[in-house]
């Protein structure tokens, strides 16, 4: 086994809340050396967000930052401080990526845009994180996921069709994690090309953008030069969630002949060729009708019932088990999965792994997320050469 993938790139990290610091979790997670900036003694939002051990708010154990800041240094540094902006330009000298999703216009009032910081090092990749991009009139618009999710499509099409549109995931926030993801992908993409020209270059990401990338089905429908009208229906059933005798089941008729395996699980046999139900289309025409039969049907049976059903006619269906189940699930146990990692704090929580599997460069927490600045002494007297007295008149002045 050989070393992590991204061993040796360093990454300056000035992200908040999720979508950032998801970015600059999945190269921390492989490997890259990431210095987290924090405002001090508050530091990054998502420490008061919790979830907490006992439901106790602690800075130093909120169980959504630990997740999203393993194998992270941590440091406070107050950047609208003279000095800490001075601070962060000499740390940024041999930095390879510095990741922030400040406003717009936040990083220019610092002295800290992109022009100026690449005369400090030509070689920065600097990727900036918003709601709607570094450019365009809403670029200084405030938004929280709920304005993202509508301003990209995701609400206009979700939901029942005589009712008002939904919001994607609940609270779960999808689309900072989304935008962290793809985040992740272009700085690695501006990374490979540095390889080749040896300079670096801004990345531009915008969340809501992201959020519309999800919505191609959509967009390809209604650029059709027949009338957009015929396209707003909301597609809520087949696929679906289903509530069945002792749980929920899900369920996705993708072809004909999904259909016609359907019926005959279902003893529906009179509904196989039925013009009013054989594509998805008319289906949801044709919904209430439909669904008072298959409700019927559902109550008759198991959640087990209905899975070994599906597999029998290899129709698509899969069980929707709780979070306490799915900690447990085989499938997520045998691929190991979920990691137990060993908070200071909180003691030994489990969270998320990585969705795939590098055979020669291993992802690995190799680290709990730090507390509120952990490292200080680490980076500014080991790392830029700081005296000790130095440090304490900069806590003094409120730098860190």
């Amino acid at each position: 086994m050989t070393e992590h993938a991204l061993k040796g790139l360093k990454v300056i990290d000035l992200t908040w809340h999720i979508a950032g610091p998801y970015c600059t979790k999945l190269l921390a997670d492989l490997g890259a050396q990431v210095i987290k900036i924090e405002q001090p003694k508050t530091g990054d939002p998502s420490r008061q967000e919790g979830p907490y051990p006992d439901d106790v708010p602690n800075l130093n154990a909120s169980g959504l930052f630990a997740y999203l800041n393993n194998n992270k240094i941590g440091i406070t540094l107050n950047l609208k401080s003279e000095r800490g902006a001075e601070i962060l330009k000499k740390l940024v000298r041999d930095t390879d990526i510095l990741v922030e999703n400040f406003s717009p216009r936040v990083m220019n009032s610092l002295g800290l845009s992109y022009e100026e910081l690449k005369e400090i090092n030509p070689r920065l990749i600097m990727t900036s994180i918003s709601n709607f991009g570094q450019s365009g009139r809403f670029r200084d618009y405030k938004g929280t996921e709920l304005i993202t999710q509508a301003m990209s499509g995701f609400i206009s099409s979700i939901g029942e069709p005589t009712r008002e549109p939904l919001r994607a995931g609940g609270p779960l926030r999808i689309l900072e994690y989304i935008t962290g993801a793809f985040a992740a992908m272009s700085t690695m993409a501006a990374v490979a090309n540095r390889r080749m020209s040896g300079m670096g270059t801004h990345v531009d990401v915008s969340i809501t953008e992201c959020g519309l990338l999800q919505r191609s089905y959509p967009t390809v429908q209604n650029s059709f030069p027949s009338s957009p009208s015929k396209h707003r229906q909301r597609y809520v059933m087949l696929p679906s969630i289903e509530k069945c005798k002792d749980g929920y089941i899900g369920i996705n008729l993708l072809t004909g002949q999904h259909w016609q395996d359907f019926c005959l699980m279902t003893e529906m046999y009179d509904w196989i060729d039925d013009p009013r139900f054989t594509t998805l289309y008319h289906r949801l025409q044709n919904k209430e009708l439909f669904q008072e039969r298959f409700d019927k049907w559902l109550m008759e049976h198991t959640r087990e019932e209905i899975i070994q059903l599906g597999t029998e006619w290899r129709i698509p269906v899969n069980p929707v088990p709780t979070f306490e189940e799915m900690l447990s699930f085989p499938q997520y146990k045998e691929r190991e999965f979920f990691v137990e990692v060993d908070h200071p704090v909180m003691g030994r929580v489990a969270q998320p792994g990585a969705p795939y599997r590098m055979s020669e460069t291993p992802w690995k927490i190799n680290s709990p997320a730090p507390l509120l600045g952990e490292h200080n002494s680490n980076v500014y007297n080991g790392l830029m050469g700081y005296s000790e007295a130095e440090l304490k008149s900069m806590a003094a002045d409120g730098v860190i």
